[in-house]
């Protein structure tokens, strides 16, 4: 059966990013040349105040309940945030912390290259300065270097999301895991993916370098009641039931310990 709450959810974001990417964010374009520093403080907190609307849309329209623990974050610190890719909707639990806890204008987000071609979405990411990646890392390492050194020129605070699984839990995904725990000695995991190691590590190391200042890691554990992926099409079938979720912000978790010693190496 079709959930009209979940069409309305995802038609509003639709047609909010793509005719906010064109009437709110395109007039902005040309001080992209003429001073990007003033464009970044603007496009921010434009994009910042758009995020709102999904956080709101899903604790009152889907009753959402976002459940937080453990340290908190330091608004405006410059970090790198590693979380796990339960569902397909996890960054929009984030906003939620974020909004609260920290700046939304600040979170940019890792994300693979295909989504910037996404009508309204796509080019909102985009102006938002996302970071898309194509998963080879001697293709993304240049791009990483130059989005690091372009945050560095302009002054601006970096909350970084990254994605260490690499893709969402599936079936299948969590098969090529287990796979690769077993050649590789390692512990198997049920609800999350063996992690990978090596964008993080540059990441956090670059940041060092260019910012010669403190940058902390943030580990995010998602978890939820329900099993049911919350994927974007189960969310037109069963509009509040695939969403309801909690979120525990959780410092170490025995998924990031992988994570804890790569840090503290550095």
């Amino acid at each position: 059966m079709v959930s009209w709450r979940g069409i309305y959810f995802i038609l509003t974001l639709f047609w909010g990013s793509f005719f906010g990417s064109i009437f709110m964010l395109g007039p902005f374009l040309p001080l992209m040349f003429i001073n990007p520093s003033w464009y970044r403080w603007i496009n921010n907190r434009i994009v910042a105040t758009w995020l709102t609307l999904p956080v709101a849309l899903l604790e009152t329209m889907f009753g959402v309940k976002v459940i937080i623990t453990g340290d908190a974050f330091v608004p405006g610190e410059r970090s790198v945030i590693i979380m796990n890719h339960r569902t397909r909707m996890d960054w929009m639990f984030l906003w939620s912390c974020l909004m609260r806890y920290s700046y939304l204008r600040l979170e940019k987000i890792c994300l693979k290259a295909s989504l910037k071609s996404v009508p309204g979405f796509g080019w909102a990411m985009q102006a938002a300065a996302y970071i898309f990646i194509h998963r080879k890392w001697k293709d993304d390492r240049s791009h990483f270097e130059d989005m690091i050194d372009y945050f560095c020129d302009i002054h601006e605070p970096l909350q970084l999301l990254i994605f260490p699984e690499g893709t969402d839990l599936t079936e299948s995904t969590t098969a090529r895991s287990n796979d690769f725990a077993e050649k590789n000695g390692l512990q198997k995991y049920e609800y999350v993916l063996h992690p990978r190691t090596t964008g993080f590590t540059f990441v956090v190391d670059r940041l060092r370098e260019v910012f010669l200042l403190r940058v902390s890691a943030s580990e995010i554990l998602l978890m939820r009641p329900s099993l049911q992926p919350c994927a974007s099409l189960y969310l037109l079938t069963s509009g509040e039931k695939s969403c309801s979720g909690a979120m525990y912000y959780l410092t170490p978790a025995s998924w990031c310990e992988r994570f804890e010693m790569a840090f503290r190496r550095r």
